[in-house]
Formats: C-alpha cells, sequence, structure tokens
C-alpha cells in the first residue's frame, strides 16, 4: 500500500536584511517557524530578491546603516515600483528623529530598535503582518464590488 503524502502548504516568505549576521540569526530563529526566511547583508541583495520574489514577501525586517546600499535605497525602490502592500519594519540601533521622520516619508510599517527583545520583535512584526494582509483582503474585496 502506498502511503499518501501531506501537500506542503507554501510558508509566506519573510525577508531578513542586515549586514551583520548575527542579527540575522537572532531574528531568523523568532520567526523561522512561520515563515521561510530570506536574509541578504546589504540593500543591493535586498532589491533583487524583492524584484525575483514580487508578490511572494510577506514582510520586511530591514537595518538602515548597511554597506554597498543602505535601507533607505530599498525603501525607495519598493516605493518607486508599487511594493507599499508589503510591510517594512526598520531594525536599527540608529534611533533618531531624522531617520524616523526620513522612514515616516516611505510609509515605513514600524521601527524596532536594537538589540532585540524577541518577544516584543515577534509580537509587533506579526501585528504588521496582520494589519497589512487585513487592508490587502479590503482593498480586494472593494475593487470586487
Amino acid at each position: 500500500m502506498k502511503r499518501r503524502e501531506k501537500p506542503q502548504i507554501q510558508r509566506p516568505k519573510m525577508l531578513i536584511v542586515d549586514d551583520k549576521a548575527v542579527n540575522r540569526f537572532v531574528l531568523k530563529s523568532i520567526f523561522e517557524e512561520d515563515y521561510e526566511i530570506v536574509e541578504c547583508q546589504d540593500g543591493r541583495g535586498a532589491i533583487e530578491l524583492l524584484a525575483e520574489e514580487r508578490g511572494r514577501v510577506a514582510a520586511v525586517l530591514l537595518d538602515i546603516v548597511m554597506p554597498v546600499c543602505d535601507g533607505f535605497a530599498v525603501l525607495k525602490y519598493m516605493k518607486e515600483t508599487a511594493l507599499h502592500t508589503v510591510p517594512v519594519i526598520l531594525i536599527s540601533s540608529n534611533v533618531n528623529d531624522r531617520n524616523i521622520r526620513r522612514a515616516c516619508d516611505y510609509d515605513v510599517a514600524d521601527y524596532i530598535q536594537k538589540p532585540f527583545q524577541e518577544n516584543v520583535v515577534r509580537q509587533r512584526v506579526q501585528r504588521m503582518i496582520d494589519l497589512y494582509q487585513i487592508r490587502k483582503e479590503n482593498v480586494e474585496y472593494e475593487q470586487a464590488e
């Protein structure tokens, strides 16, 4: 008798962008049970991945200060390519008024300061993903009417 294999449910993707491997590791360990994690160490890699995976990324956890291409370049790309439906949560130790104001210009969903507190990060990120999903469903419903 042949055993039936369970169909694999595709988990949503989460993109973690940080130049520090330890930060990517910590964030990955928080979310890897619920999300397929994709990591990039700079903004250039994030932009390439977002272009390839358009529509499959549920959330982006994005550092601001990185070599090669910073977080604001990623935000600019996302705004220019209509990826504003993907929640972006900035993760940075560089919290200052200027960066917060600049992030607001790109409609960033939230801003989390390093070092991370696991329960706070998990709750805030999941809340943003849920809110964006509800908003997306409402827009789709309104367009269907």
